[in-house]
């Protein structure tokens, strides 16, 4: 239930939709809720400086595909939901983590089934995601956890070893007692967090805290979409995590040349065609639609400099703008530092401490979101 006890959250996201539109002074319409801002404000300001963090992350996702998943308190289901979100989630945690991998588990009558193994393939993930249809059987934690656990125990000890269990059930049908997996995976420094659709279920917290993971219940379809994005942030590495120098190679992009065939469709005879154009690993030249991957010959991590780039903003994020009132601006005319448009009737706009730039909420969170860098402090002359 909400707050107020006017009914539950999710009601209002689809049959009270009108009560998001609010009036503001000057007699314009307003459809975005103060709320929702300081939400999203508050998980921005929490990601913290000059932390050592598991940049090269292999991740697991474990979707529950059980009955429990064909209630409709998401609509149009929550399994449906759930894979639209997931499909976002996938894109999101890429364009964050591009020299990361994602592998997905769904549990299903009581079985676990890797449906895409750990790489970094996004159409793949997302294709094999959209083929899940029926809902069937029970949920198994232990299930879905070995199946996890048998490939990232295996995973080299300087990366990120991760799994993120987005579960609707309040049982678990499991073959062993959960104890003897909880201590292969503290062992294994294996993080495991849990998101919640329905109530708090003490074993998903017993699992989540015994590994250094995370726990949350959703509130509804749009807090459910905040916890997935939270799992895109790299976590704090773990003091047993191993410092290593880690081998990659760039690959020069070719344009023209004899057809060949590409390790990436190999194995796909409906997608396999030969091509002129393709990254060409720089040790054993074989060929590959796209990077970041890791070339099937030589076992060579095949990168690009903006990827190495995009990973490291997490180590330096940019700091956060203050927040001040719209009546403290010297000149009313001044506009945002990122979209260029006057300020109008908002009550805050966000200033740089560098620069002196002031931004508004959009561009606020697109820029700490997104590009990561302060546009007023790149555009001054060096």
């Amino acid at each position: 239930m909400d707050e107020e006890g006017d009914g539950y959250r999710w009601e209002g996201n689809y049959e009270k939709t009108w009560e998001l539109i609010q009036e503001t002074d000057g007699g314009l319409v307003d459809t975005t809720t103060t709320n929702a801002k300081r939400e999203k404000r508050r998980l921005i300001q929490q990601r913290l400086s000059n932390v050592k963090l598991g940049v090269m992350r292999h991740v697991f996702l474990v979707l529950d595909q059980s009955v429990n998943m064909e209630d409709n308190d998401l609509k149009p289901s929550r399994f449906i939901c759930l894979k639209r979100l997931s499909e976002q989630f996938i894109l999101e945690f890429y364009d964050q983590n591009p020299i990361s991998q994602i592998g997905v588990i769904v549990v299903k009558n009581g079985k676990g089934q890797k449906i895409s193994e750990l790489s970094s393939n996004i159409n793949k993930h997302i294709a094999n995601i959209k083929a899940q249809k029926a809902c069937e059987g029970q949920f198994s934690l232990y299930n879905g956890l070995e199946i996890a656990f048998k490939t990232l125990s295996s995973m080299p000890s300087y990366a990120s070893r991760e799994i993120v269990i987005v579960a609707g059930s309040l049982t678990s049908v499991d073959p062993h007692p959960i104890n003897d997996m909880l201590t292969q995976l503290a062992e294994s420094n294996i993080r495991v967090s849990v998101i919640g659709l329905s109530a708090a279920v003490q074993i998903f917290s017993r699992v989540s805290a015994a590994t250094g993971g995370t726990y949350n219940v959703m509130l509804d379809e749009q807090h459910l979409q905040e916890l997935l994005r939270l799992q895109c942030a790299p976590p704090a590495a773990t003091p047993t995590m191993e410092p290593s120098l880690v081998k990659m190679g760039f690959p020069p992009h070719v344009t023209e040349g004899p057809l060949s065939l590409c390790q990436c469709h190999v194995d796909d005879k409906s997608k396999a065609e030969l091509t002129t154009h393709g990254f060409t690993c720089p040790t054993c030249a074989s060929k590959y639609c796209e990077v970041p991957v890791e070339c099937k010959i030589c076992s060579l991590t095949l990168v690009c400099a903006p990827h190495l780039a995009r990973s490291y903003h997490h180590l330096f994020p940019l700091a956060q703008f203050t927040e001040t009132p719209t009546e403290e601006l010297i000149d009313d005319s001044m506009v945002c530092g990122g979209c260029t448009k006057t300020f109008g009737n908002q009550k805050h706009v966000y200033r740089c401490e560098t620069c002196n730039s002031y931004f508004c909420y959009t561009c606020d969170i697109f820029v700490h979101d997104m590009l990561h860098h302060c546009p007023g402090c790149e555009s001054r002359p060096r």
